[in-house]
């Protein structure tokens, strides 16, 4: 998963994106299915809330097929799961890893880095596969969303495993409970775009774990995205993009 904004995992500040446009229907909700591929970008007109402030660029979605090659993302979940060694995906529930800083967020509030001994963990063409991605997802970001200030990435930037392989998984702490309604921007207040590329098909490599933007005001859903390897996501972090991930029931989930 890339963020941005001013600080903290794949996010950017005044972060890029690009988005499928998909339009929002008072009355029908528009599902974008994994195999639904567009040859170009799809963009969903979205309206800013009173209190955003999303450095004077446009509120919109914007979801782009094939942004990354399979190789590459083979490579990133590569890097992903030697950095989440600490927690075996069979526990089930969530974790994060930021290859740059080395942290990784397990169930349970645990954390722990992986540079810690001081040991080499990761190849330099590894780590370069992983910043070369970053760079390319904010440039792709800018094209989408113009803005009045440069685009700064938040640190560190992340990859995010939901896994459910565990039935028996229930959370521990707030941080576990991943599906619940949010807006990017209040749980981190430096957020002003996000960016999620997918590394793992729907109904494929998981089940669950369906993406819901809601209609403003409800928790009807407007648009659903399935996951699909090389898709990516962007749009504003603000209250107009309120949405939620659907908890995953099995296989493993990774942004």
């Amino acid at each position: 998963m890339f963020v941005f904004g001013r600080r903290r995992w794949w996010w950017v500040a005044c972060s890029l994106a690009v988005l499928v446009a998909w339009r929002v229907s008072r009355n029908d909700k528009e599902v974008v299915k994994r195999d639904d591929v567009a040859a170009v970008p799809r963009r969903w007109p979205v309206a800013c809330a009173e209190t955003t402030s999303a450095c004077g660029g446009a509120c919109d979605r914007v979801l782009i097929d094939d942004w990354l090659g399979n190789a590459e993302i083979d490579g990133l979940i590569g890097i992903a799961t030697r950095g989440m060694a600490m927690a075996p995906s069979s526990e089930g529930g969530p974790t994060i890893f930021d290859a740059n800083s080395g942290y990784v967020m397990a169930p349970g509030a645990r954390l722990a880095n992986v540079y810690a001994r001081g040991e080499p963990v990761f190849s330099r063409q590894e780590l370069e596969l992983y910043r070369g991605v970053i760079r390319r997802l904010k440039h792709r970001l800018e094209e989408a969303f113009p803005t009045d200030r440069p685009l700064v990435f938040t640190a560190p930037t992340f990859v995010a495993r939901l896994s459910g392989q565990n039935a028996s998984w229930e959370p521990m702490e707030p941080h576990d409970e991943y599906w619940h309604p949010h807006v990017d921007k209040q749980n981190t207040h430096h957020y002003d775009y996000s960016g999620l590329l997918y590394l793992s098909d729907y109904d494929k490599d998981f089940e669950g774990g369906l993406f819901e933007f809601f209609r403003a005001g409800t928790n009807d859903t407007a648009l659903a995205i399935q996951p699909r390897r090389g898709r990516l996501l962007l749009f504003a972090a603000s209250q107009e993009n309120r949405h939620r991930v659907r908890r995953v029931t099995a296989g493993l989930r990774s942004v």
